[in-house]
């Protein structure tokens, strides 16, 4: 599995290639800092990432599903099949309304990949057309392991350092959600963008799931 750590404080983190087309960056045009080089550097704002980012996997075609057949996922008639089923239905309708609206005659260009720890996504780009000079959809179906920290984060760390006064372990985590950018060729158009989202925790390892309340955003 190919990974990255993130340990420094001022580590950046440059779009996937998936991401950057869907978005029309450049390699290296955009980057994100988690430095503020507004504040004094003793005051400076510092967040210390120990998340492993998976590396996408290019793939052929869209799978039927990107859930595992576990009980809870393919064939489950889960909130998480069904959600997927959804945002994957909705994003084609969304670009057959784009490409009739272009009127170009152009049509979404699909990239889909996946994801080592689980899950994956499609991605969905037309650009150059006669209303949109780029506009992408994309969804996204992944879940695996958060990391304790990332877990207390997400909740908001008690005085101890743990999250809700518990010292939690590894937490199973599942994400979903489909998004859009669309930049119009118009120059006094705005540019649009939306999201919706999914997200889902389950009990930490090393807590009862009887006190455990799952996140759904």
């Amino acid at each position: 599995m190919a990974s990255s750590l993130l340990t420094t404080p001022s580590q950046t983190l440059a779009p996937t290639p998936a991401a950057a087309r869907a978005r029309g960056y450049s390699p290296g045009a955009a980057q994100v800092s988690f430095s503020s080089p507004r504040l004094p550097s003793r005051r400076a704002l510092r967040v210390r990432a120990s998340v492993a980012i998976e590396k996408e996997v290019p793939e052929n075609e869209a799978p039927t599903t990107f859930l595992r057949e576990d009980g809870s996922g393919a064939g489950s008639g889960s909130v998480r099949e069904r959600f997927e089923g959804m945002i994957r239905r909705v994003q084609g309708e969304i670009c057959a309304a784009l490409e009739e609206a272009d009127g170009s005659g152009k049509r979404f260009v699909e990239d889909v990949w996946s994801r080592p720890g689980g899950g994956g996504g499609i991605s969905r780009v037309l650009q150059d057309g006669n209303v949109f000079e780029k506009a992408g959809v994309n969804v996204s179906v992944v879940y695996g392991v958060m990391p304790p920290d990332a877990y207390r984060a997400a909740k908001g760390a008690a005085k101890n350092g743990a999250a809700d006064g518990h010292k939690a372990g590894p937490v199973p985590f599942f994400a979903a959600g489909i998004s859009s950018v669309l930049h119009p060729k118009n120059p006094f158009a705005p540019t649009l963008h939306f999201n919706y989202r999914y997200f889902e925790t389950d009990a930490p390892k090393g807590i009862s799931a009887s006190k455990f309340r799952n996140i759904i955003l």
